[in-house]
């Protein structure tokens, strides 16, 4: 189904972007300054210069608009069909001919490629930048060491190309690996295995007292037992501490590949593999509060621009809690991950639908 682009349909889709330009800018400035009132104790105490605040929110600001974009759509949609009822143009458009869901698919056709846009942006500057973030925050800012142990569990980090580790716990004073897992892959495939119940950093290498190195071969698995034997493993202690595995610094293509090795390696993907679903179903969210919010604010053709306001904020709430409660259903394995990823979603479409089969065409 075709839908030429009328002067009317020109009207609403520039005064949308327009007010989604304002609606952008007002959201950020909101988030800058909660963010900046949260952490300026911190900023104060220890004495941050005002560059590196200044740098600080400028590597932030990329997942801050990755955030508040659908937030800002929402609110866009709401203010675009709210005039459009408040002045009576819309129904005067509908006495044309223009109806209701004429203006909903073309809000939604934007809807859509602004979720691509978020997407791609997702994918190719937000990780980049929110890992600078957490790293100037981390060590710049409050003085943090990569040295200083940190969490005792088990640690899992991605070393040179094709390699990763796993690690049951890491003692920083004496330089000590616990039950140390070290795999190299061709692609996807396991070509070789490093198991010890302990390892050593000492001159630029790991000293392994006792360990088993599983060689995966065409001919079948060559099973090598090594007896205190250095090995360079790609990575140093250090390391342990600068590289956490956070789904905010990566993309989703490196999201899965980790998850795929891990899983490949016997450990648990499952908190991951809920990550990896919620990287595809977060910029959808552009075009389902579209469906949300056109219907809303035809509903209520009196509505004013306070009245929009709170039903976007009420409605934005509502939203990230159902994320928030898929995300935590997720990790806890009481649904799939992607049916956790989509709850929200699915919930805020069946209820988008709704509103607009009650709405007046």
């Amino acid at each position: 189904m075709t839908l030429p682009l009328r002067l009317f349909d020109r009207y609403y889709l520039v005064l949308f972007l327009r007010l989604l330009v304002f609606s952008l800018l007002a959201t950020i400035a909101i988030f800058l300054v909660v963010d900046l009132i949260e952490h300026l104790d911190t900023f104060i105490d220890k004495q941050a210069p005002y560059r590196l605040v200044l740098l600080y929110y400028s590597y932030y600001l990329p997942y801050i608009v990755y955030l508040v974009l659908p937030v800002a759509v929402l609110l866009s949609a709401l203010f675009t069909v709210g005039g459009l009822s408040r002045t009576n143009e819309l129904t005067a458009a509908k006495a044309s001919g223009i109806g209701l869901y004429r203006i909903l698919w073309h809000l939604l056709a934007v809807g859509l490629l602004l979720s691509a846009v978020n997407f791609i942006f997702g994918e190719t500057i937000v990780p980049e930048t929110t890992r600078r973030q957490k790293d100037l925050y981390r060590y710049d800012i409050t003085g943090g060491s990569p040295d200083r142990p940190g969490a005792q569990g088990k640690i899992y980090l991605r070393t040179r190309e094709g390699e990763m580790v796993r690690l049951e716990r890491f003692d920083f004073r004496l330089s000590t690996a616990q039950n140390l897992d070290w795999e190299q892959f061709d692609g996807k495939a396991l070509v070789q295995r490093l198991e010890a119940p302990q390892a050593t950093w000492r001159d630029s290498l790991w000293y392994v007292p006792a360990g088993r190195v599983y060689h995966f071969e065409p001919q079948g698995v060559r099973l090598e037992t090594v007896m205190n034997r250095a090995f360079d493993l790609g990575f140093r202690p250090s390391d342990l501490m600068k590289e956490q595995i956070n789904p905010e610094t990566m993309g989703y293509w490196t999201l899965r590949e980790y998850v795929d090795r891990l899983q490949i390696t016997g450990g648990d993907p499952l908190r991951w593999r809920v990550d990896l679903a919620f990287k595809t179903a977060m910029p959808f969210t552009c075009a389902i509060v579209v469906l949300l919010g056109v219907p809303i604010a035809a509903r209520y053709r009196r509505s004013g621009i306070v009245f929009s306001i709170g039903i976007g904020l009420m409605v934005s709430f509502i939203f990230f809690a159902f994320q928030q409660i898929g995300r935590v259903m997720g990790y806890n394995g009481t649904l799939p991950p992607h049916l956790a990823a989509w709850i929200g979603n699915g919930v805020f479409i069946l209820f988008g639908l709704l509103l607009y089969a009650k709405a007046r065409k």
